[in-house]
């Protein structure tokens, strides 16, 4: 399963599985965590409902 990462000093959001950087679609970063949902979706990935966050 795929974790979503919020890096709080950027805003941006990544993927994680098995605790490293996974890229979808050719991307490893996004703007929302719905961006993200939608392109683990693209590629039936199950995505964990929460959103861990970093901070800065």
């Amino acid at each position: 399963m795929m974790r979503i990462v919020n890096l709080g000093r950027t805003g941006l959001f990544v993927a994680m599985r098995g605790g490293v950087l996974t890229s979808l679609g050719g991307r490893s970063h996004w703007r929302s965590a719905d961006d993200v949902r939608r392109a683990a979706q693209a590629e039936n990935i199950q995505v964990s409902d929460l959103v861990v966050r970093t901070m800065p």
